[in-house]
């Protein structure tokens, strides 16, 4: 799977509309709508964040998953 489809699953599995997801790594909506499409690619510290909300709601992914 690609990182833009596992950034976009993670979201959809813990129930997060785009701006809330948003929230959590302090970017705004378009630029979640940035990364779900794969225009662009967070930054190594909202990766380690995705990998840790991912654990929190039991959702397999590592940090192999967030890297291109």
């Amino acid at each position: 799977m690609k990182v833009n489809e596992n950034i976009k699953k993670l979201r959809l599995a813990i129930g997060f509309q785009l701006g809330e997801f948003g929230k959590i790594f302090s970017v705004t909506t378009s630029t979640v709508c940035n990364w779900e499409s794969g225009r662009r690619s967070p930054r190594l510290p909202n990766i380690r964040k995705m990998v840790e909300l991912a654990k929190k709601h039991r959702i397999k992914l590592t940090i192999d998953d967030f890297l291109t």
